[in-house]
């Protein structure tokens, strides 16, 4: 490599290739810095641009051999991999709480081959999570997300050994919420339908000429997409909260903040 780049870019370079690759999972994961919906090779160009950038911005790391490098490269990964379910956490409450109200309502056959990524979504779930990223970049969550990213790196530079263990409290957390927010998002809905089968059953029983239950489908559709959207209000500034709050909480996987 030394033959290749100048001195300067040469001993830059393998801090570059780590910050870049603890980027990438974020990169490929989550819409606030790429994203599944962002071709492949975007995505790369974006988490090795700004491994570059933190790459100028610090202190060349100690030169290492290729086995050390590698281990290295496989450390960034898995602190990627953290950062990056951290990240993505409010955007999948979203989603799986579309995904559960669809459930409910029987609309799972409805779903969207989405071609890019390669598999499908509920419309529900699939707007929601949209819905979101557009309320989180509005409120300016998206920034705060890139900043608690980059300041990983002062405490942990590239290639320095980080105790992923004292991560997993934040990660439990982080579930806990993710599971949390979807069902207080789809519970709504699923009361709304539970309460339309009873009042179609209750009307069939009592009065079965009038054939209440040509009428369920059509109902359950219906009442259940207006309690997810009531819910969804109600809820759209916790999701926000929660982008913002994944700011702090990736410091503190990474050891930034106690």
């Amino acid at each position: 490599m030394t033959q290749i780049l100048p001195p300067e870019l040469a001993s830059r370079a393998p801090g570059a290739l780590l910050a870049a690759l603890r980027l990438l999972p974020v990169a490929m994961a989550s819409p606030f810095l790429g994203g599944p919906l962002v071709p492949p090779i975007v995505r790369v160009a974006l988490a090795a641009g700004l491994g570059a950038a933190v790459s100028a911005a610090s202190a060349p790391p100690p030169v290492a051999d290729g086995l050390a490098l590698a281990a290295a490269g496989a450390r960034e990964l898995a602190l990627g991999a953290v950062l990056a379910f951290l990240v993505s956490v409010p955007v999948e409450a979203a989603r799986a709480a579309g995904r559960l109200a669809d459930t409910f309502r029987g609309a799972t056959l409805s779903e969207l081959h989405v071609a890019p990524i390669r598999q499908r979504e509920s419309a529900a779930g699939d707007l929601l999570a949209h819905w979101v990223v557009v309320l989180a970049s509005w409120a300016g969550g998206d920034r705060l997300v890139v900043q608690g990213l980059l300041s990983t790196f002062a405490a942990v530079p590239p290639g320095a050994r980080a105790a992923l263990g004292g991560a997993l409290p934040a990660v439990l957390a982080a579930a806990g919420e993710l599971v949390a927010a979807a069902v207080a998002i789809a519970a709504p809905a699923a009361a709304g339908v539970l309460a339309v089968d009873l009042a179609i059953a209750l009307v069939a029983r009592v009065a079965p000429q009038l054939g209440a239950v040509n009428a369920a489908q059509p109902a359950r559709a219906a009442v259940g997409l207006l309690a997810l959207a009531a819910a969804a209000s109600v809820a759209g500034g916790r999701l926000a909260a929660m982008v913002a709050l994944s700011g702090r909480t990736i410091g503190s996987a990474a050891g930034i903040v106690p």
